[in-house]
């Protein structure tokens, strides 16, 4: 598998977290753990299948990803390529979706975008010539939706996002709502209706990510947790079986995982 990350334009980090392409050779599954952001994809080449228990289940070609405090199994087949945006979190209910509605989930972007202007865009992404420019295409795309809300997201729910990214999620929620100035009660409400779960559930998530990502074979389970705020290794092996079933050795020894 080829990952090639871009980086938004200036004007668009508020909302646009990063772009990438994917692209496959020979087909690949991998495990998805936590994901703390939105992901909205345009499939261009080939096909992908999550696994949902019973069986895979082929996602849609045109998909938006909400928040993921668990895991995922996902099988993309050989040659295929996808377009993506990374957005914030809060972005949702700017481009008409609930955000309830998104996590732990994929949603096909055409119950509420029109089929005809996504095939388009897809159309548009296969005649560029690489895939900065695509990328790019995507960024306006998605920009241009953004922009259509004269009032952006909540402001201290922003804020918060920001917060619990900047600790990697090892922050106490009460602090956050007396750094702005809210009850706890208020923050948790507002951060329900903009992101979709709760303040402590996402900072649970991006903990969970800050870890998995910090592993590698030459540092301890017991490090990683240690370095992530979990009380101890057993505490971290409790969230990773809660997240994806599996113990961390397992999981992470198979590097099929992102």
């Amino acid at each position: 598998m080829q990952l090639t990350v871009f980086a938004p334009r200036a004007e668009a980090t508020r909302l646009v977290d990063g772009l990438a392409v994917m692209r496959t050779g020979p087909a690949i599954t991998r495990t998805l753990v936590a994901e703390c952001r939105l992901s909205m994809g345009v499939r261009i080449a080939g096909a992908a299948h999550r696994w949902q228990g019973d069986g895979w289940q082929t996602l849609p070609l045109y998909t938006m990803t909400g928040v993921h405090c668990t895991s995922r199994t996902i099988r993309t087949d050989p040659q295929s390529t996808l377009v993506l945006a990374h957005l914030h979190p809060a972005a949702a209910r700017l481009l008409g979706v609930d955000p309830t509605k998104l996590v732990e989930r994929s949603i096909d972007l055409t119950t509420f975008w029109p089929h005809t202007e996504l095939d388009q865009l897809a159309r548009h992404l296969r005649r560029l010539p690489d895939d900065a420019e695509r990328a790019s295409c995507l960024e306006d795309f998605v920009v241009q939706r953004l922009t259509l809300h004269e009032r952006g997201p909540d402001p201290s729910i922003v804020e918060a996002v920001s917060r619990i990214r900047a600790t990697r999620g090892d922050v106490r929620i009460s602090e956050i709502a007396a750094v702005l100035g809210l009850s706890v009660d208020t923050l948790e409400r507002r951060f329900n209706a903009c992101v979709g779960v709760s303040p402590k559930r996402f900072a649970r998530a991006v903990r969970l990510r800050a870890a998995v990502l910090a592993y590698s074979p030459e540092v301890t389970l017991t490090e990683v947790a240690m370095e992530a705020g979990y009380y101890d290794q057993s505490h971290f092996v409790r969230e990773i079986r809660l997240a994806t079933g599996q113990p961390p050795n397992r999981l992470l020894g198979s590097q099929n995982w992102c």
